[in-house]
C-alpha cells in the first residue's frame, strides 16, 4: 500500500477490495511498481502519474496516443501543503523498491 498526501494506492486488486470494506479509508487507486519506477493509476487503471527513479512526482496526460509528464498536480492526490512533504513521500516512495 502507498500513501501519497493522504490517499492511497492499492499495489494489488486484493488490497483495493480490502480498503472497502476495512477501517483505514478507501483506496483512490493503483500503484504498479516497477525497476526504476512507480507508475500510479486511478481506480479504472488509467495512468495518472508516475514516481521516477529520482523520486520527483509527475503527472501524466495522454495526448495523441502518448504520455506527457510534468510537474501539475495529479487530481486524485491533490495539492500538497509543503514542496518539501510531496519531496519526502516521493523520495520515501521510492527507496520501498
Amino acid at each position: 500500500m502507498l500513501t501519497l498526501n493522504g490517499k492511497r494506492f492499492a499495489e494489488n486488486e486484493n488490497e483495493f477490495i480490502d480498503s472497502l470494506f476495512h477501517a483505514g479509508g478507501t483506496c483512490v487507486g493503483y500503484a504498479r511498481k516497477n525497476k526504476l519506477s512507480i507508475v500510479l493509476l486511478d481506480h479504472n487503471k488509467a495512468r495518472v502519474g508516475v514516481i521516477n527513479r529520482h523520486g520527483v512526482l509527475c503527472r501524466a496526460d495522454k495526448r495523441d496516443g502518448a504520455y506527457w509528464y510534468s510537474y501539475g498536480d495529479i487530481d486524485i492526490i491533490g495539492r500538497y501543503e509543503s514542496y518539501i512533504q510531496q519531496v519526502n513521500e516521493g523520495a520515501d516512495a521510492i527507496r520501498s523498491l
